[in-house]
């Protein structure tokens, strides 16, 4: 999702293909919470849901379906803590850039004019 305006400028000078380097603390938020979302969604929204695949003892794929699902719930655990971590590392980054603006805004303060 592309971050559509400023709220934290941080190197004056520092650029990206030519482009100033601007952060929008608030998206990295916003976006961190709704990844927390998609987290749990992926953890809880298989938790009881059995039958993903067809339960039929009689067939000789029984026992590959039953693990086919066991792994499909295993799968959406380990995506969701991916998911939880990504969303960790966004709020762990605007709180990075709030605080580095603050100590340039700080030392900016103590400037003469």
């Amino acid at each position: 999702m592309p971050l559509p305006s400023v709220d934290v400028v941080l190197t004056e000078g520092a650029r990206v293909d030519g482009e100033p380097v601007q952060v929008r603390a608030a998206v990295l938020r916003e976006v961190a919470g709704g990844l927390a979302d998609e987290a749990y969604a992926l953890a809880h929204g298989l938790v009881g849901v059995p039958g993903l695949v067809v339960a039929a003892a009689e067939w000789r794929a029984a026992a590959a379906l039953t693990r086919l699902e066991s792994a499909v719930h295993d799968r959406h655990g380990a995506l969701a803590a991916r998911v939880a971590e990504a969303g960790c590392a966004l709020r762990a980054a605007a709180d990075g850039y709030d605080a580095a603006d603050d100590r340039a805004a700080g030392r900016l303060a103590g400037l003469p004019r």
